[in-house]
């Protein structure tokens, strides 16, 4: 019976669902190769700095955990991203993300987020992407704002070139963490009928 429990305890820590509704547009960083770069976190809305992540999503691949929050004003990157090249800010107000010397392979959307009990909020996003390079697509079409800097969501054709809806890139995780969410429920309607089966058993 304990197991059980443990087992169910564990499935409900996986199913963590993702908020995505906070960004409502990626800011767009256009470098030369080998300059250095800095990606900005939003705070304003963050409830508890301790929880705070980046993640990045390399064009055409799933979102990576890329480093996180740690003790008092400090951080830790993850394997595979403890590079030199990758640094933070961090303090009372800033959680940035500064790469130095960036790489071919930099390139992609990056996402800080904050880690609540049952969701993870992203607060802000970046696109770094190279100059004289064409901009990524996104699976959705939408309009590129060359005044803003940024990439929205419409569906319309810009004359300046086509873009794409950066948070509707996050389509994945957003099915996932229904998925998730639907093991959840499931999970805590069939507990409660296994517990009546042992209880009958054991009587």
């Amino acid at each position: 019976m304990i197991t059980l429990f443990v087992a169910l305890y564990s499935l409900f820590s996986l199913c963590t669902a993702v908020k995505t509704s906070d960004i409502k547009e990626l800011h767009v960083k256009t470098v030369k190769r080998g300059e250095n770069v800095t990606m900005e976190c939003s705070m304003s809305k963050v409830t508890n700095k301790n929880n705070l992540a980046w993640y990045r999503q390399s064009f055409g691949k799933l979102p990576q955990h890329f480093v996180r929050y740690y003790g008092t004003n400090s951080s830790t990157f993850v394997d595979g991203f403890k590079d030199s090249r990758f640094r933070m800010t961090v303090n009372d107000q800033k959680f940035d993300l500064n790469i130095i010397g960036t790489r071919e392979d930099d390139g992609g959307d990056y996402f800080c987020g904050e880690v609540e009990v049952t969701a993870l909020k992203f607060t802000s996003g970046t696109r770094l992407q190279f100059e004289g390079e064409e901009m990524k697509h996104c699976p959705t079409p939408g309009t590129v704002n060359i005044n803003t800097d940024s990439v929205t969501g419409q569906d319309s054709n810009s004359s300046h070139g086509e873009g794409s809806s950066c948070p509707d890139q996050m389509h994945v995780l957003v099915w996932l963490s229904i998925f998730r969410v639907g093991v959840l429920a499931f999970m805590l309607l069939i507990f409660p009928i296994i517990l009546i089966v042992f209880k009958l058993r054991s009587n």
